[in-house]
């Protein structure tokens, strides 16, 4: 263990005197020639960095960084390739059975189905009592009006009431002499 602390101690000694030369002679592989004037003062950064909108992208393309906003006040949108499906996992238990919806739509009629058969024949119904018509009142209505019947009674017994329309007037004949 000792032998592992002094390798290390070399080794870092070593590097420490690298570092020295290096330093006041310059780098190793050309001679120091000295320190330039300042170079100009470079651009100012940008005041604000925001991240914008993160987009899933398709499997197996690249991923993209995009500055949609200025060099002062960058805005940046990524958008991020998803992974590829993986297999499918094992059906789970099932879970209760939900409330009933409400009741949708009334849907279009259907097409009229084909006829059915003729139904067997029913039984004779009893004989029917044959109804009586009595004429009741006749009364002339007024000319150009229609005609009307109306009915009046219980049966089987019924009476009938016209009014039947007058005629319009005739001419006037010649006058006695």
């Amino acid at each position: 263990m000792n032998n592992n602390n002094s390798d290390y101690q070399k080794a870092y000694n070593y590097i420490k005197q690298y570092q020295k030369q290096a330093f006041t002679q310059g780098c190793c592989c050309s001679p120091r020639q000295g320190i330039g004037p300042t170079g100009p003062t470079g651009p100012q950064g940008p005041s604000t960095i925001t991240v914008g909108t993160t987009t899933t992208g398709l499997p197996g393309t690249q991923a993209s960084v995009l500055n949609t906003g200025t060099d002062e006040n960058v805005i940046l949108n990524f958008t991020i390739p998803s992974g590829a499906t993986g297999p499918t996992g094992d059906i789970g238990p099932t879970g209760p059975t939900g409330d009933i919806g409400p009741t949708g739509p009334t849907g279009d009629i259907g097409p009229t189905g084909p006829t059915g058969d003729i139904g067997p024949t029913g039984p004779t119904g009893d004989a029917g009592v044959t109804p009586t018509f009595s004429i009741g009142t006749v009364t002339a209505g007024l000319p150009g009006t229609d005609p009307t019947v109306s009915i009046d009674g219980t049966g089987p017994a019924y009476t009938l009431n016209f009014v039947i329309p007058a005629g319009p007037t005739g001419p006037t004949g010649p006058a006695a002499a």
